[in-house]
């Protein structure tokens, strides 16, 4: 929860950062608060220390709000268009992977039925490790990450350099403000800001209280319950790959996004329905779930670009996260507080009529895409020059 809490209030001068002055002091700065609360951490295994911990946690729940809007960045800025997609889908891949290490590694080496002094070491050995590879990626990020490079990788980002350096003498926050103030103007970027938020909210949501709703159900499955929540988060990482892939490759981007958003209402559909029959049937509808909800994020990156360009991918997507964080959130409370009082049947109810308000939504959003008009448009004055 604290990274959720720490992103929304983060998310503007990050997105300032990451706009204006370029993904290598961004990744940077999120490298080094990571490294930082790591390390922080490594300090404070001994159970009277909770409140370090927290503090350690809460470093780390900051410097994620600098690199979190990094991957649509980045792939705009390095990428051709028809690699994008895909770029973007490696990203996100990269953050859920992370997770599902979370979900596979701890439990193995910390078990409550081992002494203290051995869960103590475990921890140790653990939080040692994290704070190593976090210190690793720091160096690589300080060495190897530029800004952009030499040469623009599409005419789309070659348009927006052109624009760039006729506003060098113009004040940088004024610059930012009028992005953000684009971005509040396009109706249809309102659309995917709400309908993004939605469907990551939901999944959100789902992941927090995995536990909950199936034990309701299976009361002596805890073990069973750890490995549905991995196949969310591995079922994710698949998608995130394949829906980039389909993206890149189809150039649709408001039928590809809004085909996943209603399969992930379906899926949803599916795993209420279904989780009563047995716990092999929830490893494939968990599967579904995942599949469908992480692959949505890549894709719901670069659809808001599409409708936000030439307005910087790292403010358009930075505010999707922040808009995933609140409804996180929510929906995470909400949904909680239903399946206490009243069954987690209708807990999964609310987050189905979430799902099927988003994908309305996704199908409310028009198909303006700027960035790929710039693209033809660009292309089609090459080809009348060669002509001449």
């Amino acid at each position: 929860m604290v990274y959720m809490l720490c992103y929304i209030p983060l998310v503007f001068p990050a997105m300032f950062l990451l706009e204006r002055k370029g993904l290598k002091l961004s990744c940077s700065i999120g490298a080094f608060l990571t490294l930082a609360g790591s390390i922080i951490k490594c300090f404070a295994v001994d159970q009277n220390l909770f409140y370090l911990a927290m503090t350690a946690q809460t470093i780390c729940a900051i410097g994620q709000a600098f690199t979190l809007g990094i991957p649509a960045r980045l792939s705009a800025l390095w990428f051709g268009p028809n690699e994008i997609g895909l770029a973007t889908s490696i990203g996100v891949f990269g953050n859920q992977l992370g997770t599902a290490i979370g979900f596979v590694v701890p439990p193995h080496l910390v078990q409550k039925k081992d002494p203290i002094d051995v869960i103590e070491k475990n921890f140790y050995y653990i939080l040692i490790s994290v704070a190593v590879v976090c210190a690793i990626f720091f160096v690589l990020s300080i060495i190897f990450v530029s800004n952009q490079p030499v040469k623009a990788p599409s005419r789309a980002q070659l348009e927006i350099r052109k624009s760039a350096s006729l506003r060098k003498e113009e004040n940088d926050f004024e610059i930012f403000k009028q992005s953000l103030l684009n971005l509040f103007k396009n109706f249809n970027y309102i659309l995917v800001l709400v309908s993004y938020g939605i469907n990551t909210g939901v999944y959100y949501s789902i992941s927090t209280l995995l536990n909950l709703i199936i034990s309701n159900y299976y009361q002596d499955e805890n073990e069973n319950i750890g490995v549905v929540g991995l196949i969310l988060v591995t079922s994710g990482l698949i998608g995130a790959v394949v829906c980039g892939f389909v993206l890149d490759r189809t150039k649709q981007f408001k039928y590809t996004t809004l085909i996943i958003y209603a399969s992930s209402f379906l899926a949803m559909i599916i795993f209420s329905i279904t989780i009563q029959i047995n716990i092999w049937t929830i490893f494939l509808t968990t599967f579904l779930l995942g599949f469908f909800m992480t692959g949505y994020l890549p894709v719901g990156f670069e659809l808001a670009a599409e409708v936000t360009y030439p307005v910087s991918e790292g403010t358009s997507c930075g505010l999707l996260n922040s808009s995933a964080q609140i409804f996180g959130i929510l929906f995470t409370h909400t949904q909680g507080r239903i399946i206490i009082t009243y069954g987690p049947f209708y807990g999964n109810l609310f987050l189905i009529i979430m799902l099927l308000i988003g994908t309305i939504l996704t199908a409310m959003v028009k198909q303006n895409f700027k960035r790929q008009e710039a693209i033809k448009m660009a292309l089609k004055e090459i080809q009348e020059h060669q002509h001449i």
